[in-house]
Protein backbone atom coordinates (compact mmCIF):
# COMPACT_ATOMS: atom_id res chain seq x y z
CA UNK A 1 0.00 0.00 0.00
CA UNK A 2 1.62 3.33 -0.56
CA UNK A 3 2.25 6.05 1.64
CA UNK A 4 -0.73 8.25 2.66
CA UNK A 5 -0.41 11.59 1.04
CA UNK A 6 -2.37 15.23 1.96
CA UNK A 7 -3.67 16.48 -1.65
CA UNK A 8 -4.79 20.16 -1.79
CA UNK A 9 -7.26 20.01 -4.47
CA UNK A 10 -9.25 23.58 -6.03
CA UNK A 11 -12.21 23.27 -7.66
CA UNK A 12 -15.18 25.46 -9.44
CA UNK A 13 -18.10 22.53 -8.27
CA UNK A 14 -20.38 23.98 -5.52
CA UNK A 15 -22.34 20.95 -5.43
CA UNK A 16 -19.68 19.54 -3.42
CA UNK A 17 -21.43 21.98 -0.62
CA UNK A 18 -24.52 22.20 -1.61
CA UNK A 19 -25.05 18.60 -2.23
CA UNK A 20 -23.93 16.80 0.76
CA UNK A 21 -25.58 13.22 -0.89
CA UNK A 22 -24.84 13.74 -4.12
CA UNK A 23 -22.72 12.37 -6.33
CA UNK A 24 -19.36 14.24 -6.38
CA UNK A 25 -19.57 14.33 -2.43
CA UNK A 26 -19.76 10.56 -2.52
CA UNK A 27 -16.90 10.36 -5.00
CA UNK A 28 -14.73 12.46 -3.29
CA UNK A 29 -15.29 11.13 0.17
CA UNK A 30 -13.98 7.68 -1.24
CA UNK A 31 -10.87 9.21 -2.95
CA UNK A 32 -10.01 11.13 0.08
CA UNK A 33 -10.12 7.66 2.14
CA UNK A 34 -8.02 6.01 -0.16
CA UNK A 35 -5.35 8.81 -0.40
CA UNK A 36 -5.61 9.81 3.01
CA UNK A 37 -6.15 13.85 3.26
CA UNK A 38 -8.18 15.67 0.97
CA UNK A 39 -8.70 19.45 1.41
CA UNK A 40 -11.00 20.88 -1.88
CA UNK A 41 -10.85 25.12 -2.05
CA UNK A 42 -14.20 24.95 -3.85
CA UNK A 43 -15.77 28.01 -5.79
CA UNK A 44 -19.59 29.02 -4.18
CA UNK A 45 -20.94 32.46 -3.97
CA UNK A 46 -21.85 34.25 -0.71
CA UNK A 47 -24.03 32.36 1.59
CA UNK A 48 -22.33 29.07 1.25
CA UNK A 49 -21.23 28.96 4.53
CA UNK A 50 -18.20 27.54 6.67
CA UNK A 51 -15.39 24.86 5.86
CA UNK A 52 -16.88 21.74 5.98
CA UNK A 53 -15.54 18.43 7.66
CA UNK A 54 -16.85 15.90 5.80
CA UNK A 55 -15.09 13.21 6.98
CA UNK A 56 -11.78 12.59 8.91
CA UNK A 57 -10.05 12.27 5.47
CA UNK A 58 -12.48 14.93 3.65
CA UNK A 59 -12.57 19.21 4.33
CA UNK A 60 -14.06 21.31 1.97
CA UNK A 61 -13.36 24.78 2.04
CA UNK A 62 -16.27 27.19 0.00
CA UNK A 63 -14.62 30.30 -1.08
CA UNK A 64 -17.71 32.57 -0.97
CA UNK A 65 -16.95 34.85 -3.63
CA UNK A 66 -18.86 38.33 -4.49
CA UNK A 67 -17.93 37.60 -7.84
CA UNK A 68 -16.39 34.69 -10.24
CA UNK A 69 -14.02 36.87 -11.73
CA UNK A 70 -12.63 36.70 -7.12
CA UNK A 71 -12.26 32.70 -7.11
CA UNK A 72 -8.67 32.76 -7.96
CA UNK A 73 -7.71 35.18 -5.62
CA UNK A 74 -9.60 33.65 -3.09
CA UNK A 75 -8.58 30.18 -3.32
CA UNK A 76 -5.27 31.20 -3.24
CA UNK A 77 -5.93 33.18 0.25
CA UNK A 78 -7.95 29.64 1.44
CA UNK A 79 -5.51 27.25 0.35
CA UNK A 80 -2.51 28.86 1.61
CA UNK A 81 -4.57 29.38 5.12
CA UNK A 82 -5.01 25.38 4.81
CA UNK A 83 -1.51 24.58 4.27
CA UNK A 84 -0.16 26.32 6.92
CA UNK A 85 -2.30 24.36 9.44
CA UNK A 86 -1.37 21.16 7.40
CA UNK A 87 1.45 20.59 4.88
CA UNK A 88 0.22 19.33 1.67
CA UNK A 89 1.89 16.67 -0.94
CA UNK A 90 0.16 17.43 -4.40
CA UNK A 91 -1.74 20.37 -5.33
CA UNK A 92 -4.59 19.14 -7.84
CA UNK A 93 -6.56 21.64 -10.21
CA UNK A 94 -10.14 20.70 -11.94
CA UNK A 95 -8.91 22.45 -14.99
CA UNK A 96 -6.78 24.24 -17.10
CA UNK A 97 -7.89 27.50 -16.71
CA UNK A 98 -9.07 29.19 -13.89
CA UNK A 99 -8.17 26.66 -11.08
CA UNK A 100 -4.77 25.97 -13.04
CA UNK A 101 -3.81 29.61 -12.70
CA UNK A 102 -3.93 29.35 -8.85
CA UNK A 103 -2.57 26.34 -9.12
CA UNK A 104 0.54 27.64 -10.59
CA UNK A 105 0.62 30.40 -7.85
CA UNK A 106 0.57 28.04 -5.07
CA UNK A 107 2.98 25.78 -6.73
CA UNK A 108 5.35 28.54 -6.89
CA UNK A 109 4.33 29.94 -3.09
CA UNK A 110 4.25 26.11 -1.87
CA UNK A 111 7.07 24.16 -3.92
CA UNK A 112 4.82 21.32 -4.03
CA UNK A 113 3.96 19.50 -7.35
CA UNK A 114 1.38 20.64 -9.29
CA UNK A 115 -1.10 18.29 -10.99
CA UNK A 116 -3.20 19.75 -13.62
CA UNK A 117 -6.75 18.08 -15.18
CA UNK A 118 -8.16 18.89 -18.75
CA UNK A 119 -11.61 17.26 -18.67
CA UNK A 120 -12.06 18.22 -22.49
CA UNK A 121 -10.86 18.40 -26.00
CA UNK A 122 -8.79 21.57 -26.18
CA UNK A 123 -5.45 21.39 -28.10
CA UNK A 124 -5.65 20.84 -31.80
CA UNK A 125 -9.62 21.15 -31.33
CA UNK A 126 -10.68 23.66 -33.94
CA UNK A 127 -14.14 23.00 -33.11
CA UNK A 128 -14.15 24.28 -29.97
CA UNK A 129 -11.51 27.27 -31.30
CA UNK A 130 -15.01 28.52 -33.17
CA UNK A 131 -17.45 28.27 -31.20
CA UNK A 132 -15.70 31.54 -29.48
CA UNK A 133 -12.70 32.11 -31.78
CA UNK A 134 -11.35 35.17 -28.98
CA UNK A 135 -12.90 33.76 -25.63
CA UNK A 136 -11.36 30.71 -26.22
CA UNK A 137 -8.24 31.48 -27.63
CA UNK A 138 -7.04 33.49 -25.04
CA UNK A 139 -8.34 30.01 -22.83
CA UNK A 140 -5.84 28.28 -25.17
CA UNK A 141 -3.47 30.52 -24.29
CA UNK A 142 -4.21 30.38 -20.50
CA UNK A 143 -4.25 26.51 -20.77
CA UNK A 144 -0.81 26.16 -22.40
CA UNK A 145 1.18 28.43 -20.03
CA UNK A 146 -0.41 26.17 -17.01
CA UNK A 147 0.75 23.45 -19.00
CA UNK A 148 4.30 24.11 -19.20
CA UNK A 149 4.03 24.62 -15.42
CA UNK A 150 2.53 21.63 -14.36
CA UNK A 151 4.58 18.83 -12.70
CA UNK A 152 1.96 16.46 -13.58
CA UNK A 153 -1.03 15.95 -16.29
CA UNK A 154 -4.00 14.34 -16.07
CA UNK A 155 -6.20 13.92 -19.21
CA UNK A 156 -9.29 11.94 -20.10
CA UNK A 157 -8.25 11.28 -23.88
CA UNK A 158 -5.14 10.31 -25.32
CA UNK A 159 -5.25 13.33 -27.84
CA UNK A 160 -4.77 15.22 -24.84
CA UNK A 161 -2.04 13.16 -23.58
CA UNK A 162 0.12 13.40 -26.48
CA UNK A 163 0.21 16.97 -26.72
CA UNK A 164 1.63 17.73 -23.56
CA UNK A 165 3.95 14.86 -24.37
CA UNK A 166 4.90 16.99 -26.97
CA UNK A 167 5.36 20.24 -25.76
CA UNK A 168 7.28 18.51 -22.78
CA UNK A 169 8.34 15.48 -23.59
CA UNK A 170 7.65 14.07 -20.06
CA UNK A 171 5.98 10.57 -20.87
CA UNK A 172 6.00 9.46 -17.20
CA UNK A 173 4.55 12.84 -15.99
CA UNK A 174 0.92 12.08 -17.82
CA UNK A 175 -1.90 9.75 -17.71
CA UNK A 176 -5.09 9.69 -19.95
CA UNK A 177 -7.72 8.53 -17.68
CA UNK A 178 -11.55 8.91 -18.51
CA UNK A 179 -13.88 9.23 -15.05
CA UNK A 180 -15.43 5.72 -14.79
CA UNK A 181 -18.96 5.73 -14.43
CA UNK A 182 -19.70 2.14 -15.53
CA UNK A 183 -21.37 0.86 -12.46
CA UNK A 184 -23.15 -2.61 -11.64
CA UNK A 185 -26.26 -0.33 -11.25
CA UNK A 186 -26.17 -0.21 -15.44
CA UNK A 187 -26.22 -3.44 -16.01
CA UNK A 188 -28.91 -4.59 -13.62
CA UNK A 189 -32.13 -6.07 -14.56
CA UNK A 190 -35.27 -4.55 -14.22
CA UNK A 191 -38.94 -6.43 -13.59
CA UNK A 192 -40.85 -5.99 -16.47
CA UNK A 193 -43.12 -3.76 -14.36
CA UNK A 194 -40.90 -1.23 -13.67
CA UNK A 195 -40.40 -1.28 -17.63
CA UNK A 196 -44.10 -1.23 -18.68
CA UNK A 197 -44.40 1.47 -16.05
CA UNK A 198 -41.79 3.54 -17.65
CA UNK A 199 -42.99 3.17 -20.80
CA UNK A 200 -46.47 3.84 -20.34
CA UNK A 201 -45.34 7.18 -18.61
CA UNK A 202 -43.06 7.81 -21.97
CA UNK A 203 -45.69 6.51 -24.23
CA UNK A 204 -43.75 3.75 -25.22
CA UNK A 205 -45.37 0.36 -26.04
CA UNK A 206 -43.30 -2.92 -26.19
CA UNK A 207 -43.28 -2.57 -29.74
CA UNK A 208 -41.63 0.44 -29.90
CA UNK A 209 -37.89 -0.05 -30.83
CA UNK A 210 -35.77 2.50 -28.61
CA UNK A 211 -32.53 5.05 -29.99
CA UNK A 212 -31.42 6.67 -26.02
CA UNK A 213 -29.58 9.92 -26.12
CA UNK A 214 -28.74 11.36 -22.79
CA UNK A 215 -27.08 14.60 -21.79
CA UNK A 216 -27.01 18.06 -21.76
CA UNK A 217 -27.67 19.54 -25.34
CA UNK A 218 -25.51 21.81 -25.41
CA UNK A 219 -24.79 23.11 -29.03
CA UNK A 220 -21.41 20.54 -29.31
CA UNK A 221 -23.66 18.06 -28.39
CA UNK A 222 -25.37 19.09 -31.67
CA UNK A 223 -28.78 17.34 -31.16
CA UNK A 224 -30.22 18.97 -34.22
CA UNK A 225 -27.71 16.79 -36.07
CA UNK A 226 -29.42 12.85 -34.13
CA UNK A 227 -32.98 14.57 -35.30
CA UNK A 228 -32.05 14.83 -38.74
CA UNK A 229 -30.60 11.15 -39.24
CA UNK A 230 -33.54 9.81 -36.68
CA UNK A 231 -35.68 11.13 -39.58
CA UNK A 232 -34.18 8.97 -41.71
CA UNK A 233 -34.33 5.94 -39.31
CA UNK A 234 -38.08 6.35 -38.45
CA UNK A 235 -38.39 6.85 -42.10
CA UNK A 236 -37.04 2.83 -42.85
CA UNK A 237 -38.60 2.16 -39.79
CA UNK A 238 -41.66 3.36 -38.44
CA UNK A 239 -41.68 1.39 -35.01
CA UNK A 240 -38.48 2.86 -33.45
CA UNK A 241 -38.63 5.69 -31.19
CA UNK A 242 -36.14 8.44 -29.92
CA UNK A 243 -35.88 8.65 -26.48
CA UNK A 244 -34.38 12.36 -25.40
CA UNK A 245 -33.18 12.47 -21.81
CA UNK A 246 -31.82 15.91 -20.81
CA UNK A 247 -32.59 19.85 -20.14
CA UNK A 248 -33.84 21.42 -23.01
CA UNK A 249 -33.08 24.74 -21.42
CA UNK A 250 -29.31 23.97 -22.12
CA UNK A 251 -30.29 23.88 -25.72
CA UNK A 252 -29.83 26.96 -28.43
CA UNK A 253 -32.01 25.14 -30.95
CA UNK A 254 -36.14 24.70 -29.84
CA UNK A 255 -35.62 20.97 -30.66
CA UNK A 256 -39.52 20.02 -30.34
CA UNK A 257 -40.14 22.37 -32.72
CA UNK A 258 -37.18 20.66 -35.38
CA UNK A 259 -38.58 17.27 -34.82
CA UNK A 260 -42.33 18.65 -35.45
CA UNK A 261 -40.60 20.09 -39.15
CA UNK A 262 -38.83 16.90 -39.77
CA UNK A 263 -42.29 15.41 -39.17
CA UNK A 264 -40.96 13.27 -36.13
CA UNK A 265 -42.91 14.99 -33.68
CA UNK A 266 -44.67 11.76 -32.43
CA UNK A 267 -41.91 9.81 -32.48
CA UNK A 268 -39.19 11.60 -30.60
CA UNK A 269 -40.05 11.77 -26.85
CA UNK A 270 -38.39 14.42 -24.36
CA UNK A 271 -37.82 13.42 -21.26
CA UNK A 272 -36.54 15.94 -18.77
CA UNK A 273 -33.07 15.26 -16.68
CA UNK A 274 -33.43 13.47 -13.89
CA UNK A 275 -30.64 12.70 -11.15
CA UNK A 276 -27.81 10.69 -12.33
CA UNK A 277 -29.09 7.04 -10.15
CA UNK A 278 -32.17 7.41 -12.08
CA UNK A 279 -30.61 6.76 -15.44
CA UNK A 280 -30.16 2.94 -15.18
CA UNK A 281 -33.79 2.22 -16.16
CA UNK A 282 -33.35 4.64 -19.23
CA UNK A 283 -30.50 2.99 -20.30
CA UNK A 284 -32.34 -0.65 -19.62
CA UNK A 285 -35.47 0.19 -21.80
CA UNK A 286 -33.57 1.40 -25.03
CA UNK A 287 -32.34 -1.26 -27.86
CA UNK A 288 -29.65 1.31 -28.87
CA UNK A 289 -27.58 4.08 -27.96
CA UNK A 290 -26.45 7.03 -30.32
CA UNK A 291 -23.36 9.61 -29.51
CA UNK A 292 -23.47 12.73 -32.15
CA UNK A 293 -21.21 15.33 -30.10
CA UNK A 294 -18.45 17.25 -32.25
CA UNK A 295 -15.74 16.08 -29.73
CA UNK A 296 -15.70 14.86 -26.48
CA UNK A 297 -13.45 14.48 -24.12
CA UNK A 298 -14.60 11.10 -23.33
CA UNK A 299 -18.48 10.05 -23.51
CA UNK A 300 -19.36 9.15 -19.91
CA UNK A 301 -22.77 8.36 -21.03
CA UNK A 302 -20.94 5.88 -23.75
CA UNK A 303 -19.34 3.82 -20.49
CA UNK A 304 -22.85 3.92 -18.94
CA UNK A 305 -24.84 2.63 -22.24
CA UNK A 306 -21.89 0.04 -22.93
CA UNK A 307 -22.53 -1.07 -18.94
CA UNK A 308 -25.94 -1.48 -19.96
CA UNK A 309 -25.21 -3.68 -22.50
CA UNK A 310 -26.58 -1.33 -25.71
CA UNK A 311 -24.73 -1.77 -29.01
CA UNK A 312 -23.26 1.71 -29.50
CA UNK A 313 -23.67 4.48 -32.11
CA UNK A 314 -21.12 7.16 -32.98
CA UNK A 315 -19.23 9.40 -35.23
CA UNK A 316 -15.58 9.15 -35.60
CA UNK A 317 -14.87 12.23 -33.41
CA UNK A 318 -11.82 12.58 -30.63
CA UNK A 319 -13.43 12.03 -27.46
CA UNK A 320 -15.87 8.88 -29.02
CA UNK A 321 -13.31 7.19 -31.29
CA UNK A 322 -11.28 5.82 -28.10
CA UNK A 323 -14.21 4.40 -26.95
CA UNK A 324 -16.34 3.05 -29.36
CA UNK A 325 -14.05 0.62 -31.62
CA UNK A 326 -15.97 -0.60 -34.89
CA UNK A 327 -17.99 -3.87 -35.35
CA UNK A 328 -16.74 -4.44 -31.89
CA UNK A 329 -18.82 -2.71 -29.28
CA UNK A 330 -21.21 -0.48 -32.12
CA UNK A 331 -20.52 1.65 -34.75
CA UNK A 332 -18.19 4.07 -35.89
CA UNK A 333 -19.20 6.36 -38.85
CA UNK A 334 -17.55 9.53 -40.77
CA UNK A 335 -18.72 12.74 -38.58
CA UNK A 336 -21.15 14.19 -40.21
CA UNK A 337 -22.76 11.20 -42.50
CA UNK A 338 -26.15 10.73 -41.32
CA UNK A 339 -26.70 8.73 -43.80
CA UNK A 340 -24.68 5.96 -42.81
CA UNK A 341 -25.41 6.83 -39.49
CA UNK A 342 -28.95 6.41 -39.69
CA UNK A 343 -28.39 3.10 -41.60
CA UNK A 344 -26.17 1.74 -38.79
CA UNK A 345 -29.02 2.53 -36.37
CA UNK A 346 -31.42 0.63 -38.28
CA UNK A 347 -29.66 -2.49 -39.41
CA UNK A 348 -29.08 -2.53 -35.18
CA UNK A 349 -32.88 -1.95 -34.54
CA UNK A 350 -33.66 -4.75 -37.02
CA UNK A 351 -31.20 -7.34 -36.38
CA UNK A 352 -31.47 -7.77 -33.07
CA UNK A 353 -28.81 -10.83 -33.38
CA UNK A 354 -25.85 -8.64 -34.18
CA UNK A 355 -26.94 -6.20 -31.44
CA UNK A 356 -27.23 -8.71 -28.95
CA UNK A 357 -23.72 -9.16 -29.91
CA UNK A 358 -22.37 -5.69 -30.01
CA UNK A 359 -23.82 -4.69 -26.47
CA UNK A 360 -22.15 -7.39 -24.97
CA UNK A 361 -18.62 -6.92 -25.95
CA UNK A 362 -19.64 -3.07 -25.16
CA UNK A 363 -20.92 -4.38 -21.65
CA UNK A 364 -17.02 -6.38 -21.28
CA UNK A 365 -15.36 -3.09 -22.96
CA UNK A 366 -17.04 -1.23 -20.16
CA UNK A 367 -16.03 -2.56 -16.86
CA UNK A 368 -12.81 -3.60 -18.30
CA UNK A 369 -11.69 -0.02 -19.27
CA UNK A 370 -14.35 2.55 -17.49
CA UNK A 371 -15.51 0.62 -14.33
CA UNK A 372 -16.09 3.16 -11.40
CA UNK A 373 -14.84 0.83 -8.52
CA UNK A 374 -11.30 0.65 -10.42
CA UNK A 375 -11.39 4.58 -11.33
CA UNK A 376 -10.79 5.66 -7.50
CA UNK A 377 -8.05 3.55 -6.75
CA UNK A 378 -6.70 4.71 -9.81
CA UNK A 379 -7.04 8.43 -9.34
CA UNK A 380 -5.49 8.30 -6.52
CA UNK A 381 -2.65 6.35 -7.84
CA UNK A 382 -2.01 8.92 -9.97
CA UNK A 383 -1.59 11.54 -7.39
CA UNK A 384 0.93 9.04 -5.70
CA UNK A 385 2.83 9.35 -8.65
CA UNK A 386 2.71 12.71 -9.62
CA UNK A 387 4.06 12.69 -5.81
CA UNK A 388 6.94 10.33 -6.15
CA UNK A 389 8.05 12.35 -9.60
CA UNK A 390 8.41 15.78 -7.66
CA UNK A 391 8.93 18.73 -9.14
CA UNK A 392 9.48 18.63 -12.52
CA UNK A 393 13.45 19.06 -14.22
CA UNK A 394 14.15 22.67 -14.38
CA UNK A 395 13.99 23.67 -18.20
CA UNK A 396 17.25 24.99 -19.62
Amino acid sequence: MSAMIHVLMLSRDPTLIFQPEGDSRRRHLNYAALAGRLTIVTHTPPGAGETVAASPHLTIIPTNSRHKALYVADAVRLALAAARREPVDLIATQDLFTTGLAGVWLRRRLRVPLLVQNHSFVFGNRVWLNERPVYHRLLRALGLFTLRQADFYRTVNQAERDMFIKLTGLADRAVALPLGTASPEFARSFAPGELDALRARLGLTAGHRVVLWVGYPARVKRVPLLLRAFARVAEALPAARLLVVGDLSRSPDDLPALAQALGVGGQVVFQPAVPHHELPVFYALADVYVHVSAYEGAGRVLFEAGAAGLPLVGMDVTGVNEVIEDGVNGCLVPDGDIETFSARVVELLTDRARARALGEQARRIAFERYAADAYAQNWVQAWQTAVERGLRPARR
